[in-house]
């Protein structure tokens, strides 16, 4: 797979995404990567407010995590230096369920929820299944630029 690097509004975080993708920016100031080629999916960067604070702030912030979801079987990932809790849940949509896949980080003050979100129909399809491969081949990327963002 050839990549391209995303880098986030104010250098807070970088991200290698599938070349064939198309990247853009919500009204909600979230990043959107999705395959116009055929795709079925479309994953989703938000950066978030850490409730938490003070010097441990991203460790609580996985721990809460982790344990909310914990009827989810979550899984705590290792991707170079950073941590993700990784979990799966089924929401309804209008009477049609979509399969989310849950990526959860957090640096100082700030959490960065990635998401791939795909019509429960189709995620064993071959096409479905690769692009959760890329998903987690760009989740196993990401990398912090620096400790804080200003995001509007």
């Amino acid at each position: 797979m050839t990549t391209q690097r995303f880098v986030s509004l104010h250098g807070f975080f970088a991200v290698a995404y599938p070349s064939a993708w198309t990247q853009e920016t919500d009204e909600h100031g979230h990043y959107l990567f999705y395959n116009t080629n055929g795709g079925s999916g479309v994953a989703r960067i938000m950066v978030l407010e850490n409730e938490f604070t003070g010097e441990n702030a991203d460790a609580k912030l996985m721990e809460e995590v982790y344990n909310r979801h914990h009827d989810f079987e979550p899984q705590l990932l290792v991707a170079g230096v950073n941590r993700f809790v990784h979990y799966q849940k089924v929401h309804d949509v209008n009477g049609t369920p979509f399969s989310v896949s849950y990526w959860v980080t957090a640096k100082q003050d700030k959490v960065v929820l990635i998401t791939f979100t795909i019509q429960s129909s189709m995620k064993e399809m071959d096409v479905a299944i690769a692009e959760k491969r890329e998903i987690e081949q760009m989740v196993a990327s990401f990398t912090f630029l620096h400790d804080t963002v200003h995001h509007g």
